[in-house]
C-alpha cells in the first residue's frame, strides 16, 4: 500500500505552552508496513490538520496574556463595541442633541456578576471627535467577550477627564461642573461587533435666578452675580447616578454665568434647608457705578440633581427678594435651538 499522509498535532497544556509536533511522511516511500502510534496526555488536546518537512516547533507564551506567539494581541473571540454620544432632550417634541466636538469621557463595562465595582473588565476614555461621535483615545478600542455587562459612562461635558473610580465611588467632585452619567445594563454581547449609542444625563444641580425691577426702578444690566455654593467634595455613586448630598455650603464665592437679567450656576446637590447667599452688582437708573445687593435664595427642602431651579428675584431700591422658585427638568436650549441659560464661566 502507498500512503501519502501528513499529520499535526497540536497540544495545549494548562500552564498555557504549545507544543506542536510535525511528522510527516515522503511521498516518495513506496512500502510503510507499520506506522507509529502517539499517545500524548495533557490537561487539553486540539487536533489540527498540517504538513511541514521535518520539523518540531514550540511557540511559548506568558501566562496571563492574549499573546499567540507572533507579537501581536489576539482578539479573534472578543467583539468591538463601539459608541456615539448625546445629550438628554428634556422636551420629547425634540431630538438628542449630540454632544460637541472635544469632549472627553470615561466609559466601563464590569460584567453583571461583579457587584463590588472594584475591578471593570474594561474601561477607557474617549473622546467625540466630531459632533456625536466618540473615539476612543490614544488609539483605544474596547472589545468585550461573550456575555452580559453593565456599561457606565462619566463625562465633565469638557475636555477635562472626569475623576476616576475607587469601587465605583468617583473622587470628591467640584461646584461649577457639568457632569454627566450614562447606563446601559444587562447588554448581551454576542455579536461580531455592536454599537452603543450613549445618551447622557445631568447629574448635578442648576441654580438659576431670573431678574425684575421693583416698582420705581429701573435696571440698565447684570455686571456680576455670586453664590456660596454647597460645600465642595461629594462623590458620584457610578451604580446610581447619583451624587451624594451635602447639607452645608462653601464659604468661597462661586462665580454665576450671565446672559442679560439672568444668572446660571452649576452646583452639587444639596439638602440644606437654610438659605443659600447671593451677591449681585447692578447698574440701575442711568448710574455708573454699580449697586450692590446681598440676599438669601431660599431653597425648597434640596436642590436635586439633575433638576434645573429658577428662582424669581425682584430687585427694589436697596434690597433683593426672592417671591418664588419654579423647578425644571434641566433644559439648554429652546425649540429654535438657541440657549436658555448663560454659560457659566
Amino acid at each position: 500500500m502507498i500512503y501519502s499522509i501528513s499529520e499535526v498535532v497540536n497540544v495545549y497544556i494548562s500552564q498555557n505552552y504549545s507544543i506542536i509536533l510535525l511528522l510527516c511522511m515522503d511521498n516518495n516511500l513506496n512500502h510503510i508496513t507499520e506506522m507509529k502510534k502517539f499517545v500524548i496526555l495533557a490537561f487539553s488536546l486540539l487536533l489540527l490538520v498540517g504538513c511541514s518537512k521535518n520539523e518540531i516547533i514550540i511557540y511559548e507564551s506568558s501566562p496571563g496574556t492574549n499573546d499567540p506567539g507572533n507579537g501581536e494581541t489576539s482578539q479573534k473571540e472578543d467583539i468591538l463595541i463601539t459608541f456615539s454620544a448625546s445629550l438628554e432632550s428634556r422636551k420629547v417634541t425634540r431630538s438628542m442633541s449630540p454632544m460637541p466636538k472635544g469632549l472627553v469621557s470615561q466609559i466601563y463595562a464590569f460584567e453583571t456578576t461583579d457587584r463590588n465595582f472594584n475591578d471593570p473588565f474594561a474601561e477607557g476614555l474617549y473622546s467625540t471627535v466630531s459632533a456625536g461621535t466618540l473615539t476612543g483615545m490614544k488609539g483605544y478600542k474596547m472589545y468585550l467577550s461573550n456575555g452580559s455587562y453593565n456599561m457606565y459612562a462619566f463625562s465633565e461635558n469638557s475636555s477635562t477627564y472626569p475623576p476616576s473610580l475607587t469601587d465605583g465611588i468617583s473622587a470628591p467632585l467640584k461646584n461649577g461642573v457639568d457632569y454627566l452619567w450614562w447606563e446601559n445594563l444587562d447588554q448581551d454581547i454576542t455579536a461580531s461587533q455592536i454599537h452603543m449609542p450613549i445618551v447622557f444625563q445631568h447629574i448635578a444641580t442648576q441654580v438659576v435666578v431670573d431678574l425684575s425691577a421693583g416698582e420705581g426702578l429701573q435696571l440698565d444690566s447684570l455686571v456680576s452675580a455670586t453664590i456660596l455654593p454647597p460645600t465642595p467634595g461629594a462623590s458620584l455613586d457610578i451604580e446610581t447616578g447619583i451624587i451624594e448630598a451635602t447639607d452645608t455650603y462653601d464659604t468661597t464665592p462661586l462665580n454665576m454665568g450671565k446672559n442679560g437679567f439672568l444668572a446660571q450656576a452649576i452646583v452639587l446637590p444639596t439638602r440644606a434647608t437654610t438659605p443659600m447667599s447671593m451677591t449681585l452688582k447692578i447698574l440701575a437708573d442711568g448710574e455708573t457705578t454699580p449697586r450692590t445687593y446681598t440676599g438669601s435664595i431660599p431653597i425648597p427642602g434640596k436642590l436635586a440633581g439633575g433638576f434645573s431651579y429658577v428662582f424669581s428675584a425682584i430687585i427694589d431700591g436697596n434690597s433683593v427678594s426672592f417671591p418664588n422658585v419654579s423647578i425644571k427638568d434641566w433644559t439648554e436650549v429652546d425649540e429654535s435651538g438657541n440657549p436658555i441659560y448663560p454659560i457659566q464661566k
